[in-house]
């Protein structure tokens, strides 16, 4: 019991897990947005695959820039985005859209909430798929998902992350988190967490 109490407090773990959102509160997602480290896994042809997750948060007074906290510590910047598609059923407009983003960000493998010098970092280049609902009424955002690819990014040579946008405090904010896997060039140095 104590191991799966420590995989759920997670934001790099050996296998991913799917969580089962119900009454996006606030007080919720901040206890989900709790992360900590464990060993990368090995990938066949030298790769290290490690998996991921967290919430990107968005920077006050900075349109389109997200500090990045769990798996992940950085900042993450959405560079353009456009409707591909968008068709209204009800009172739900939902969109397709396409996009570029791009994260400066390591993999925080010690969980101290910054970059340190041993633990694997990059410039990342991510293109992504979004399909997102809105209120036809007031705009307001229902819920969204992304999937991003990543196209470069130095230590960091492949792999998938997801997004899901979730509306709070009655659709004024929106608490983004993510999940995936990303392949390291390099074989990566574990760090125990201090006690």
């Amino acid at each position: 019991m104590l191991s799966r109490s420590r995989a759920k407090q997670s934001g790099i773990q050996r296998k991913s897990r799917r969580a089962v959102w119900t009454g996006a509160t606030a007080s919720a997602l901040v206890v989900l947005a709790s992360a900590a480290a464990s060993p990368a896994i090995a990938v066949p042809g030298g790769a290290r695959q490690v998996h991921v997750e967290g919430q990107l948060i968005p920077v006050e007074q900075s349109h389109d820039v997200y500090r990045v906290t769990g798996g992940l510590v950085g900042t993450y910047k959405l560079r353009s985005e456009r409707v591909s598609y968008a068709w209204t059923y009800w009172d739900t407009q939902i969109r397709d859209i396409e996009g570029t983003a791009s994260m400066r960000a390591c993999v925080d493998q010690n969980q101290n909430q910054g970059c340190d010098p041993a633990e694997p970092s990059g410039d990342l280049r991510l293109t992504f798929d979004r399909v997102a609902s809105f209120d036809t009424g007031s705009g307001r955002l229902l819920e969204g998902v992304s999937t991003h690819q990543l196209s470069s990014g130095e230590r960091f040579s492949g792999g998938v992350l997801t997004t899901r946008e979730i509306p709070v405090h009655n659709g004024d904010g929106v608490v983004l988190r993510y999940e995936g896997d990303l392949e390291l060039t390099q074989p990566t140095v574990n760090s125990k967490r201090a006690e």
